[in-house]
């Protein structure tokens, strides 16, 4: 069960990213993940956030690809 929560939270993190790219820009979403990055391990949200991206998801809820 606490897997199944976890996999949920970072899924709704990503989406988030996606989400601020489209508003803020690809440098602000890389400004907040080296801040985020000195608070703990971003390795896997980056590179979610990546394949999502190249396949087209933008961030809208449940967009999971």
């Amino acid at each position: 069960m606490q897997h199944d929560t976890e996999e949920r939270r970072h899924r709704c993190e990503v989406r988030q990213l996606l989400r601020w790219r489209q508003e803020h820009g690809l440098a602000w979403v890389r400004d907040w993940l080296a801040a985020a990055a000195r608070r703990r391990d971003t390795q896997q949200l980056r590179s979610d956030a990546t394949e999502q991206w190249a396949r087209g998801s933008r961030g809208q809820p449940g967009d999971w690809r």
